[in-house]
């Protein structure tokens, strides 16, 4: 499988999946700053996958003639750039019927895309996020990069990448790199010792400590990043659980991004989207990029769809 486009740069082609409703208006705004951003296309797409939405639109002569719009395409158009408050200059308005990540996924290899961008539901009563199906589905199917956005638009005045040390860590390395080359890079490797009531004493957590520096030093020696990049990075191995320290890092540094590899060496991050990739996903207090190692696309396709 040759390497995606964006591997040379930033973006070029960036697909909104949204459903127009308040959930995605965050993640509106992130689409419209990066293809500005960028100078990339920005196609909008709007599934109308729910029964009685088409039930509604085939029997329209019997509603009310202000629900009778003569074209979809129109309304969607219409509410995007009303909430955007400004005409979107070059953006393309989709509505397509269908299963949703059926149809974003077919979107997506259409038109190319090099990132998909999409929000996610939040209780603002409990104060914590909810993956909701379709985005945790998309999330462990598509091979384009995901970011799933939660947070205000504001400039990411720094990205955090988790790793693992492994290939699919290296390539979202490199797509943080790419896709944000001004934003400071901090690399997190966090570790929890195993059986630590046994293990976890001073002079075997140092020779951990060691082997996670040898570890990271040849990751970063064999990464994808500039000069100046490697020579700004910021290098963090942190003994605790991955999640935690994301967590903790993005609240206590006001951190809106973090980067995630997927199909680790550890395992953490299957294609069931379980383990530490999915509870970044829920805890991580800003966005999430999911990205995913080329040379796994393919097995995660067909276990994903083994899985359905």
């Amino acid at each position: 499988m040759s390497q995606p486009s964006w591997t040379d740069g930033s973006p070029k082609i960036i697909l909104l999946a949204t459903d127009l409703s308040s959930r995605c208006d965050r993640a509106m705004d992130r689409a419209a700053h990066l293809a500005n951003l960028w100078g990339a296309r920005l196609v909008v797409l709007n599934v109308i996958e729910h029964e009685y939405e088409l039930a509604e639109l085939a029997r329209s002569d019997d509603l009310p003639s202000w629900r009778r719009p003569p074209e979809r395409e129109a309304v969607v158009a219409a509410q995007v750039r009303r909430d955007q408050g400004v005409t979107l200059k070059g953006t393309e308005i989709r509505v397509v019927e269908g299963a949703a990540v059926a149809t974003i996924e077919a979107v997506a290899r259409e038109i190319s895309a090099d990132l998909i961008v999409t929000g996610i539901a939040r209780d603002e009563t409990l104060g914590r996020y909810f993956l909701g199906s379709t985005v945790e589905r998309l999330a462990r199917r598509t091979p384009v990069p995901l970011l799933i956005v939660k947070s205000r638009m504001r400039p990411y005045s720094e990205v955090l990448v988790a790793t693992d040390f492994s290939p699919s860590s290296q390539h979202a390395l490199t797509a943080a790199a790419r896709f944000f080359p001004r934003a400071p890079l901090t690399l997190l490797h966090a570790w929890e010792i195993p059986f630590a009531g046994f293990l976890d004493k001073p002079d075997f957590r140092r020779e951990w400590t060691a082997m996670a520096k040898a570890g990271c030093d040849t990751f970063v020696a064999q990464s994808e990043l500039s000069q100046s990049q490697r020579r700004d990075l910021q290098v963090l191995l942190e003994h605790g659980c991955p999640e935690t320290m994301v967590r903790t890092y993005m609240r206590d540094k006001g951190v809106d991004l973090v980067v995630v590899g997927t199909h680790g060496r550890s395992g953490l991050f299957d294609v069931r989207l379980g383990g530490t990739a999915k509870r970044i996903l829920e805890s991580a207090p800003g966005d999430v990029l999911l990205v995913r190692e080329p040379r796994s696309v393919r097995r995660s396709i067909e276990a994903s769809a083994a899985i359905d």
